[in-house]
């Protein structure tokens, strides 16, 4: 028994469009938007459970200088980072690295508002050799101002 190329052209057309419709939603799941959340506010939606052991170069430029180090990142459904982006370095020195790989090591539990485990967009500023806050209110706003030129007052989401 032959099959007409007519019907074989048409079930070849329909599984086609099943694969591209399943893809297409595979896709979307995929891309789906995170919140934008300030880290002012992350507590609210996932709150740290765990860090990596990133590794401290032995050599390089402005390791021992007091610096601030700002990273976004995206806070996926299961707790993970990814999305990581070095925003800004300040002064300009290779703990950027560092940073990122700190983030990289993070991991979330969901906190009890965000019950959906939503997705959220969110970044770090990170300090380097800062003035340990313990030694009195003096240590405190210079640690204060070696994080805010870290600060990214537009942030938002990455384009899509």
């Amino acid at each position: 028994m032959r099959i007409p190329a007519k019907s074989l052209f048409r079930g070849w057309c329909r599984l086609a469009l099943a694969v591209a419709l399943t893809g297409a939603a595979g896709t979307a799941f995929a891309l789906e938007r995170a919140h934008l959340v300030q880290p002012a506010d992350l507590s609210k939606w996932w709150l740290v459970s765990s860090t990596g052991d990133p590794k401290m170069p032995s050599y390089g430029k402005g390791l021992t200088t007091p610096t601030c180090v700002a990273v976004s990142y995206r806070i996926e459904r299961g707790g993970a980072t990814s999305q990581i982006k070095l925003e800004k370095v300040v002064p300009d020195g290779d703990l950027g690295a560092v940073a990122i790989e700190i983030v990289k090591g993070l991991r979330y539990t969901a906190a009890q508002q965000n019950i959906g485990k939503d997705p959220v967009y969110t970044y770090v500023v990170l300090p380097f050799n800062a003035p340990d806050v313990n030694k009195g209110p003096g240590a405190a706003a210079e640690k204060q101002r070696l994080l805010d030129p870290c600060k990214i007052d537009d942030f938002k989401l990455p384009p899509a």
